[in-house]
C-alpha cells in the first residue's frame, strides 16, 4: 500500500464547531465514519450552543479557515466537499475562491443560518453570499423548508422555492419537508428545470439537533463512494431516517440522530435502511 492509497474515500467538512456534539464538525464527522469515509474538516466559527439553542458564535479569520481546508487538499485526495455553516460574508467568499481551484470536486451545500431553535449562525450579507458565490458552485443543495424560503422569499410555494434556486445556478436541489405542516415527510429534489423525485417518510415526532447535518453528510459520503446525485439523496436520506428513528437525548434540549444506530442492540441489519 503506497502513502496516498487508502481504503476509504476521503471528505472534507468546512463548518462550524458545535461544542455540544450534536450538528456542525462533530455530526459531519461522525456520519462520515459511520458511511465509511475518512473525514476532514476546516472549521470556520466556534459556537456557544447547547442541544436547545445556539447562544452566540466567534466567525474565524476567512484566511485561517481558507488555510485549513487547502492543507488538507493539498495532502489527500478529497473526493467531496460538504460546506456547512460559513458564518460569515469573508469565509464564504474564501471558500468560493478556494472552490474554483478544486473545479471537479463535488459540493454539498447545506445553507445553515439559522440553528433549529431560532438562533442566528450567519451575519448580515451571508445570504446574498451564499447565493452569488457558492450556489453556482454546487452539485446538491440541501435547504429545509424555512431555509429554502428564506434564499427564494419570492417564491409562493416549495416547488417555486426549487426553480428559483435551479435558476440561479444551484444543480440538484433537496428542500427537506421536516418543518412542514404534512402528515407524511416529503422531500423535493429537483433537477435541470424540474422536479426530478418526491421522497416520502413516516413522519417521526419530536425536534431533532443535527438532522439536516447529518442529511447533508451523509449525502457527501455517498457522493464520495461515488453514487450519482439521485441515489446518493435516497441513501442519505435513509440513513437520516434510521438516525432519527434511533435519536437519543443527550442533554436537556433536543434529540440527537444516533449515526451509529447500526450498532444498536435492536437495530435489524437484514431490514436495511428502510
Amino acid at each position: 500500500m503506497n502513502e496516498t492509497s487508502s481504503v476509504y474515500p476521503a471528505v472534507l467538512t468546512i463548518a462550524g464547531f458545535d461544542p455540544s456534539g450534536g450538528a456542525g464538525i462533530q455530526a459531519d464527522l461522525l456520519t462520515f465514519a459511520s458511511m465509511g469515509a475518512h473525514g476532514c474538516a476546516a472549521v470556520t466559527a466556534v459556537t456557544v450552543q447547547d442541544t436547545a439553542n445556539v447562544k452566540g458564535y466567534i466567525s474565524l479569520d476567512p484566511n485561517d479557515v481558507a488555510a485549513q481546508a487547502r492543507s488538507v487538499l493539498e495532502d489527500i485526495p478529497v473526493q467531496a466537499i460538504k460546506l456547512g455553516m460559513l458564518g460569515s460574508v469573508g469565509v464564504v467568499e474564501a471558500v468560493a475562491v478556494l472552490l474554483n481551484d478544486y473545479p471537479n470536486l463535488p459540493v454539498v451545500l447545506d445553507p445553515v443560518l439559522r440553528a433549529g431553535g431560532g438562533g442566528s449562525l450567519a451575519e448580515d450579507g451571508v445570504l446574498d453570499a451564499i447565493l452569488n458565490l457558492l450556489l453556482p458552485r454546487s452539485t446538491l443543495v440541501t435547504p429545509n423548508g424555512i431555509e429554502a424560503r428564506l434564499l427564494a422569499p419570492t417564491a409562493d410555494s416549495l416547488e417555486a422555492c426549487g426553480h428559483e434556486l435551479m435558476s440561479l445556478g444551484a444543480d440538484y436541489v433537496l428542500i427537506t419537508g421536516g418543518h412542514e405542516a404534512t402528515p407524511t415527510l416529503d422531500n423535493l429534489l429537483f433537477h435541470d428545470q424540474q422536479l426530478l423525485e418526491r421522497f416520502s417518510q413516516e413522519r417521526l415526532p419530536g425536534n431533532y439537533h443535527g438532522s439536516g447535518c447529518t442529511l447533508s453528510a451523509a449525502a457527501t459520503a455517498a457522493l464520495a463512494h461515488g453514487l450519482d446525485v439521485l441515489n446518493a439523496v435516497e441513501e442519505a436520506l435513509a440513513f437520516t431516517h434510521q438516525a432519527i428513528r434511533f435519536a437519543y437525548r443527550p442533554g436537556l434540549g433536543q434529540m440527537v440522530p444516533d449515526r451509529l444506530f447500526w450498532a444498536r442492540e435492536g437495530f435489524d441489519a437484514e431490514e436495511g435502511l428502510q
